[in-house]
C-alpha cells in the first residue's frame, strides 16, 4: 500500500483537538501524518477559512510529496471542505469522510437563528449552514464517503427537526448525490468523531472506498 496522509477539518464551535481520536485512529491504520488543523468558524467567513485549509493541506503535502492524500471532516467541517477544493487548486484526494455533514445545509441553524438572532448586529456564524446554501459547492475531488446518525424513524434524536436525524443534521441533509457511499449509525451528532465504530468505518472506507 502506498504512503498514507490525512487532514481532518473539525466542526462548528471546536478545535483541531476534537479530532483528536480520529487522528489517533488513522495514525494506528499506519498514515505517515495526520493534521488536525484549527479554524475560527465563528470569527472570520468562510472563505478565509477555506485560505487557510488550503494552506494546510499544501504543507502536509510539501512533507509528504509522494503520499496519498486522504480527508476527514466532521460537521460544518464538510462544508470548509467543499469550499477549500472549490476555491483552490489542490490536487483530488484519494479518498474522503465527511462525518455528519450538512450538505444540503441545515433546519437546526435556521432554527438557532431565529433563536439568537445575531446576524442582525452584522455576525452571522450560521450564514453558511442554512437550508440549500451549501449546494453551490461541488464535493471535494475523489472517492467520497459519508456518514451521519440516525434512529431509523421520523422523529429522529431531535423531533423539531422534522426527520429522522442525529440531534442536529436530519439524514436527508448530510446526503450528496456525489458520494460513492452513504452510511447511517446510530449515534448522536457531538459523539460521531468518538465513536469507535465509527473510526472503524471511516478507516474501513478510506481502505477500500466502502463503508
Amino acid at each position: 500500500m502506498a504512503a498514507r496522509v490525512a487532514v481532518c477539518f473539525h466542526g462548528f464551535l471546536r478545535s483541531g483537538a476534537a479530532m483528536w481520536w480520529m487522528s489517533r485512529r488513522l495514525r494506528a491504520a499506519g498514515f505517515a501524518e495526520v493534521a488536525t488543523p484549527t479554524f475560527g468558524y465563528h470569527l472570520r467567513g468562510i472563505e478565509a477559512n477555506a485560505a487557510a485549509a488550503a494552506a494546510a493541506v499544501r504543507a502536509l503535502q510539501a512533507r509528504h510529496p509522494d503520499a496519498e492524500l486522504h480527508l476527514v471532516t466532521h460537521s460544518y467541517g464538510g462544508i470548509l471542505a467543499r469550499v477549500t477544493w472549490a476555491n483552490h487548486a489542490l490536487p483530488p484526494l484519494r479518498r474522503a469522510v465527511l462525518v455528519s455533514p450538512p450538505n444540503q445545509g441545515a433546519m437546526a441553524a435556521e432554527l438557532a437563528r431565529k433563536v439568537v438572532p445575531v446576524h442582525r448586529a452584522g455576525w452571522d456564524p450560521f450564514a453558511q449552514l442554512l437550508p440549500g446554501v451549501p449546494a453551490r459547492w461541488p464535493l471535494p475531488p475523489g472517492e467520497v464517503g459519508i456518514l451521519t446518525g440516525g434512529t431509523g424513524s421520523p422523529r429522529g434524536m431531535n423531533p423539531l427537526l422534522g426527520d429522522d436525524n442525529d440531534g442536529t443534521v436530519r439524514v436527508d441533509e448530510a446526503r450528496h448525490d456525489g458520494a460513492v457511499d452513504f452510511l447511517v449509525v446510530p449515534v448522536h451528532h457531538s459523539l460521531t468523531i468518538l465513536s469507535p465504530a465509527v473510526l472503524d468505518r471511516v478507516v474501513h472506507f478510506l481502505d477500500y472506498g466502502r463503508f
